[in-house]
C-alpha cells in the first residue's frame, strides 16, 4: 500500500521562514483545484515502467528529467550538444506515447561563464542566475524552432515549494503546456531564494505532484557506483533500504551530488515514483530510459502513487526537519495514531510548527512524513518525556519568561530525561525563552496567559492543568501524517 492518510491530511500544512501555517482555506482551495489538474496525469505502474514502459497499456506517460549544473554546462558556459540533445529527446518521446517535463539546472554557472569572459570582478550568484536563465533559455528556444516546436520556462521558488496553492498553479501551468505539446523547462528561482535551489528536490517534487511513471536524475557520471567511481562496483539498482549506505560522490560545477539525488529517489519511491540516475552524456539517455534496458541506476517504487490529495506531505512540500522514533511510536503510528513527544528520541534541522517534517526510525529507515504542531526548540526540550514531565516543563518555561523562580519545579526524584529538559529550559536565553513560551501560549492560550501574570495558581495547581492539557497534545495528529506502509 502507498501513504495512509485520514481525511482532513492537508490541514495545517507547512509554509516556511517564521510564519503562520498554511490556511485552512487555501490548503481546502488546493485539494479542490489541484486535483483535477494532476488526477488527469499518469498514475499507474511505476515499476513497470522502469523496467518494461512499451509493455503498459497504450496511454501518456509522464517522464521528469533533472539536468544537473554539472552537465548542463561546461567552463565556457552551457553545453549546447547536451541541452540539444536532450530537447530534441523529449520531443522524440512524445511519438513513444511520453509527456516529458524537463528541470534544468545551470543558470548559475552560465550566468558566471557568461561574465568570466568580459569582467574579473566576482558576481553575486543571484545576479549570475539571472543573467544565465536567458542564456540558457535562448538555447532551448533556438532548439525548439529549428522543429517548429515550442518550449515554456517556469521557474519554482522556495514560497512555490511551501505552498499547495502555488503548486497547484505549477501543476496547472505544467499540464497544459503538455497538452499543448510544448515542453514544459522547470528551474529553481535562484535570483529571489536565498538559498540557492536544490533541483533534485525540485524535479523529485514534481514527478510526485503529477504521477509521474518515471524520475531520471542526469549527472556527470554514469550512474551510482559502490565505492570510488574509478574503482568501485557501477550498481545497477538499488533497493530503498540500502541509498542510506551510498558514500558521497560529487564533482563538477552543480550544487547536489550524489546524496540529493538518493534522497530525492527515496522519497519518490515511498510515492509510487521509480526512479533513474545516469550520466547525462550517455548516448540517448532519456528515450533509452523509457524505451530500451535502462541506462544507470535504478531505484524501484515502492508504493503505489497516494491519491492526488494526499501528496502535498507525503512528497512534495519540502522537509524542514526530522525526528527519529522508537519501536513503540512505529507500531503505533502504523497503527493510525498520533505521534507524540513520549515516543520521539532525537530531533534534527530548525522548524517552527505547521512545517512538514520526516518521522523516521533510529535506523535512519523513513516511515512517514507529518506536519509538526510544534517548533524544533519546543519539541527538542519535550521529547522522550512523559506526560506530567511535558507539564513541568512548560511550566518552567513559563515561570522563566516570567522572571520567576523555577526551581520550584525540579524534585530529587526526577529522570534523567526530565533534569536535562529543565536545565535546558533554563539555560534558554531570553529572546529563545520568550518565543518558547509564546509557542506554549498558543496551544493553550488561557492557562498559560494565566500562568504568566500570576492569578494566584500555585506551581503544582499549573503543572496539574497543563497535565490534563498535555494528554491529548501530539506533535503530529494522525490526519496530519502519512505512514509509509508495506
Amino acid at each position: 500500500m502507498g501513504a495512509s492518510f485520514r481525511r482532513g491530511a492537508l490541514v495545517g500544512s507547512a509554509r516556511r521562514i517564521r510564519r503562520k501555517p498554511t490556511s485552512t482555506r487555501e490548503i481546502r482551495w488546493a485539494r479542490r483545484e489541484c486535483a483535477p489538474t494532476m488526477g488527469a496525469m499518469s498514475d499507474a505502474l511505476p515499476a513497470a515502467a522502469a523496467e518494461n514502459p512499451s509493455s503498459l497499456p497504450a496511454r501518456r506517460r509522464t517522464l521528469v528529467v533533472k539536468m544537473g549544473s554539472s552537465s548542463v554546462t561546461k567552463q565556457s558556459g552551457p553545453d549546447p550538444v547536451l541541452l540539444a540533445s536532450a530537447l530534441e529527446s523529449a520531443f522524440g518521446a512524445r511519438a513513444l506515447g511520453w509527456d516529458v517535463v524537463l528541470v534544468s539546472s545551470g543558470a548559475v554557472s552560465s550566468g558566471r561563464a557568461l561574465f568570466a569572459r568580459s569582467q574579473d570582478a566576482p558576481i553575486s550568484p543571484r545576479l549570475a542566475a539571472a543573467v544565465g536563465q536567458t542564456v540558457l533559455m535562448g538555447f532551448y528556444r533556438s532548439v525548439a524552432e529549428l522543429s517548429g516546436s515550442l518550449v515554456a520556462q517556469i521557474l519554482i521558488g522556495e514560497s512555490d515549494l511551501a505552498s499547495p496553492r502555488q503548486m497547484a498553479h505549477v501543476a496547472e501551468a505544467i499540464r497544459h503546456a503538455l497538452d499543448a505539446g510544448v515542453v514544459p523547462i522547470v528551474n529553481g528561482n535562484d535570483t529571489i531564494d536565498s538559498a540557492g535551489s536544490d533541483n533534485d528536490g525540485v524535479a523529485g517534487g514534481l514527478a510526485m505532484l503529477l504521477g509521474a511513471d518515471l524520475l531520471l536524475l542526469l549527472t556527470d557520471v554514469p550512474g551510482v557506483f559502490a565505492g570510488s567511481i574509478a574503482e568501485g562496483v557501477h550498481l545497477e539498482e538499488l533497493g530503498i533500504t540500502e541509498l542510506r549506505g551510498i558514500g558521497v560522490q560529487k564533482g563538477g560545477t552543480g550544487r547536489g551530488g550524489i546524496r540529493s539525488k538518493l534522497k530525492a529517489a527515496e522519497l519518490a519511491a515511498h510515492n509510487g515514483v521509480s526512479t533513474r540516475i545516469a550520466g547525462a552524456r550517455t548516448p540517448e539517455v532519456i528515450l533509452g530510459a523509457i524505451d530500451g534496458p535502462g541506462p544507470g541506476t535504478l531505484v524501484r517504487a515502492v508504493h503505489a502513487h497516494p491519491a492526488v490529495e494526499q501528496r502535498w506531505i507525503s512528497g512534495v512540500a519540502t522537509s524542514r526537519g526530522r525526528v527519529e522514533i522508537n519501536l513503540e511510536a512505529e507500531r503505533s503510528i502504523a497503527s493510525g495514531s498520533s505521534l507524540f513527544a513520549s515516543g520521539i528520541k532525537r530531533v534534527s534541522g530548525d522548524f517552527v510548527g505547521g512545517d512538514v517534517i520526516e518521522v523516521r526510525a533510529l535506523s535512519g529507515e523513513l516511515l512517514a512524513r507529518g506536519v509538526s504542531r510544534v517548533s524544533s526548540r519546543l519539541l527538542t526540550l519535550v521529547r522522550a518525556l512523559r506526560v506530567d514531565e511535558i507539564a513541568r516543563v512548560f511550566v518552567a518555561v513559563l515561570a522563566h519568561a516570567a522572571d520567576a523562580d523555577p526551581a520550584a519545579i525540579t524534585s530529587e526524584g526526577d529522570r534523567p530525561q526530565l533534569t536535562r529538559a529543565l536545565e535546558y529550559a533554563r539555560a534558554l536565553s531570553f529572546e529563545h525563552g520568550r518565543a518558547v513560551a509564546m509557542e506554549i501560549v498558543s496551544l493553550f492560550p488561557a492557562e498559560s496567559i494565566a500562568a504568566l501574570v500570576g492569578q494566584g495558581a500555585a506551581v503544582e495547581e499549573l503543572v496539574e492543568r497543563y497535565t490534563r492539557l498535555v494528554r491529548t497534545l501530539a506533535i503530529i495528529g494522525n490526519e496530519q501524517l502519512a505512514v509509509f506502509r508495506d
